[in-house]
């Protein structure tokens, strides 16, 4: 019996240990080469935590969204926290107020082309924030959609794809004329890396 205990024990420490050795390492971001780089593939180096707190300051009643961003762009290989900032530029905060509803769940004005057009509606918030994702990725890639999500943007296919690699390349595609609107999205993310003390510029 008291061997039976001993071996028992043996084999949970073993296992414990190989877990330990095993264990993924977390990716090391360095905020640092980030901060000047304006591509909008890349990691997130906000959390979902952050990026919903940090909105909740200006907005208490914006939604939730965070860990769709941050999820949902891993997936992609898109930069989550700045998609999350092009989303605050787009919503005013998500407080909306122009042709976008806020039960269209349509975060970055996919569709809403000027003289009243609302945009395009999605199911759920989640949809509306893998939508962006994927428009996004339209823009700065000519490869095909990665995984098995199906593609839920609706203008998909009338993007030119790869012609912004960048986020300052949107100026002019995603808002027209969109001067300085790549900038102004990349602004909102160094903000919000300065508010959390992730880099000092």
């Amino acid at each position: 019996m008291q061997k039976t205990v001993i071996w028992t024990l043996i084999v949970v420490l073993f296992a414990g240990v190989l877990a330990w050795t095993f264990k993924p390492k977390k990716e090391k971001v360095n905020v640092g080469d980030l901060w000047n780089d304006p591509s909008i593939f890349g990691p997130s180096v906000l959390t979902a935590e952050q990026l919903d707190n940090y909105v909740k300051r200006i907005n208490p009643n914006a939604p939730s969204l965070g860990k769709y961003y941050i999820e949902w762009g891993k997936y992609y290989g898109i930069r989550g926290d700045v998609a999350f900032a092009q989303a605050i530029h787009e919503t005013g905060w998500f407080r909306f107020g122009g042709d976008v509803l806020p039960e269209q769940n349509n975060y970055a004005g996919i569709g809403a082309v000027g003289g009243g057009a609302r945009g395009a509606y999605f199911k759920t918030p989640e949809e509306g924030v893998i939508a962006q994702l994927q428009h996004l990725y339209a823009y700065a890639s000519t490869e095909p959609l990665p995984g098995t999500q199906p593609n839920v943007d609706p203008r998909f296919h009338l993007v030119r794809r790869g012609s912004a690699p960048t986020w300052p390349d949107l100026d002019g595609k995603w808002a027209v004329p969109g001067v300085g609107y790549g900038n102004r999205v990349l602004k909102i993310w160094r903000d919000m890396v300065v508010h959390y003390g992730l880099y000092r510029p």
